[in-house]
């Protein structure tokens, strides 16, 4: 754009003819995000140097927010001079899809309400682009919480004091141990040496004049007497309560659990019948 000094009026406007004459396209288009521009010439009519003031005249159901001239709206113009005016056009995504219009208008200084209009612009409005869900969000939110439960598993392993083993549990204490040699009629069996019989062994397949077969009888009198194949704590915590029980004779020997007066749990291992008919026995009461 062209200028020079001593714009505004030198004198009376003369009455004759608009002062300017504006020139562009018919027709804009837009793209897909609503968004144009259009350029058009304002030319000094006047027969002297004037102020130009351009604007933009919306056409039924535009609204003005859509358009801006780009640089100042006020232009000098000298004696026949002309400016180029460029608009631009970015249309609201709620305003509804269809066609549309404008005019760029020109007035004097002096006279802004005497507005000359330039060629109807028609633009076509399309439908509202729907905005695609930001995927990237979540994907970035995902590693990041990965990354936040990783760190803080790491961590904490790393701080966590380590585990002690706990303590082997090696059961109950033994309160006593004794061999003897079962070789009588009856005995009576004072396990944990309180005074009070706690188990009584018969001599049925000890005496030669019961036949070979018969079992020894143990009697628990009452205290809980149960057989049992392992000679363990654990095995004889459960125990039965019996009146009594019969260990068969066995090579490899057996294990007759019992609860004694004192409420000691104890166990008598039955070795084999010995030539002689009697058996080795093995009392051990648990603390």
């Amino acid at each position: 754009m062209s200028g020079g000094e001593g714009f505004g009026p030198a004198g009376p406007v003369a009455a004759e003819g608009p002062p300017f004459s504006v020139a562009g396209p018919t027709t804009v288009s837009l793209d897909a995000a609503r968004t144009g521009s259009g350029s058009f010439t304002v030319s000094n009519v006047t027969g002297r140097a004037v102020r130009a003031r351009v604007l933009v005249l919306p056409g039924e159901g535009a609204d003005a927010s859509w358009f801006q001239v780009t640089g100042e709206s006020e232009r000098a113009l000298p004696l026949a001079g002309t400016a180029t005016v460029d608009v631009a056009i970015k249309v609201a995504e709620k305003a509804p899809a269809g066609s549309f219009s404008f005019a760029v208008g020109a007035a004097l200084e002096e006279a802004p309400d005497q507005v000359v209009s330039g060629p109807t612009v028609v633009f076509q409005v399309p439908g509202a682009t729907k905005r695609r869900f930001p995927w990237w969000i979540v994907i970035v939110a995902a590693v990041a919480l990965l990354l936040l439960v990783g760190g803080g598993i790491l961590i904490w392993n790393l701080t966590r004091p380590n585990p002690q083993p706990s303590p082997t549990d090696t059961g109950p204490a033994v309160l006593r141990s004794e061999t003897f040699l079962f070789d009588t009629a009856t005995r009576d069996v004072d396990l944990d040496l309180d005074g009070v019989t706690d188990i009584q062994l018969s001599d049925a397949d000890l005496s030669p004049a019961v036949p070979a077969g018969r079992p020894t009888t143990v009697f628990g009198n009452m205290r809980g007497v149960a057989f049992i194949p392992a000679p363990t704590f654990e095995q004889c915590r459960d125990v039965f309560l019996q009146q009594f029980v019969e260990v068969p004779e066995a090579d490899d020997g057996t294990f007759v659990c019992v609860f004694t007066s004192e409420g000691h749990a104890g166990v008598l291992e039955f070795g084999p019948t010995q030539p002689d008919q009697s058996r080795e026995v093995k009392a051990t009461v648990w603390e």
